[in-house]
């Protein structure tokens, strides 16, 4: 009975976690980039009305520095209403990088899409790119499609 409590109460923190909400999932993945090891996270949540949250997260494994990178967020139908559609620079070890924009969906507009690219500086090899279409509902909750 001793060894099933931690394993009950790390499955009930575990449900309660997920019903809290908070960002989704889109891609995740470890990729070389050259010498370093590189942690790639993706993720969105829907925040106030109308509006939608991405957040890419960067960081090496070991001790190698990434090259400079450049995560750049080609948007259609959408405003920017915090952070930046473009990021250049490098990811150190132990120095994790979190990118965070925030976009909202203009009134009568019925769908946005937002494109994430990361890719190296020196040669433009892309390390991940997403095309992701958000449509919002007659509550003004933003979703993907």
């Amino acid at each position: 009975m001793r060894r099933l409590v931690p394993l009950l109460l790390a499955s009930v923190l575990a449900c309660a976690h997920k019903s809290a909400g908070g960002p989704v999932s889109l891609y995740s993945d470890t990729v070389k980039e050259d010498k370093a090891e590189l942690v790639i996270d993706l993720g969105y949540e829907a925040k106030g009305p109308r509006q939608v949250e991405l957040v890419l997260k960067l960081r090496v494994v070991g001790l190698e520095e990434s090259n400079k990178l450049v995560a750049e967020t080609y948007i259609r139908h959408f405003n920017v209403d915090d952070g930046n559609t473009r990021w250049d620079g490098f990811v150190p070890p132990r120095t994790p990088q979190t990118l965070r924009l925030l976009l909202s969906i203009p009134e009568g507009q019925p769908e946005a899409t937002a494109t994430v690219n990361l890719s190296r500086s020196h040669d433009s090899f892309s390390l991940l790119r997403k095309e992701l279409t958000f449509v919002v509902d007659a509550a003004g909750v933003v979703t993907l499609q």
